[in-house]
């Protein structure tokens, strides 16, 4: 009985090291893309710095964007490509 709770307790305690230098190990070695850290500099430089929403694809963030302008919420917008889903950026 011993042996067995011993072998276990090793098995945890190396899976939970094993677990946590693989879990830390890719954030800590992956680069900061530029798709990444660009568009917010980007936008914020070019005066679209209000995050307004995500869309699942790019006909339904231009929409969006269209009707805020007509509707006088905002005067520019942009629509960003992310990883799953199209990002809506105005100017106010």
């Amino acid at each position: 009985m011993t042996r067995v709770r011993t072998a276990l307790l090793a098995l945890v305690a190396a899976s939970v090291s094993a677990l946590g230098v693989a879990a830390a190990t890719p954030v800590a070695a992956a680069p900061v893309t530029s798709v990444q850290a660009a568009p917010v500099q980007e936008r914020g430089a070019a005066g679209l710095d209000v995050y307004r929403g995500r869309y699942l694809g790019w006909a339904d963030c231009d929409k969006a964007g269209r009707q805020g302008v007509e509707r006088g919420h905002w005067d520019q917008y942009q629509c960003a490509e992310g990883r799953l889903f199209w990002h809506l950026w105005t100017n106010r």
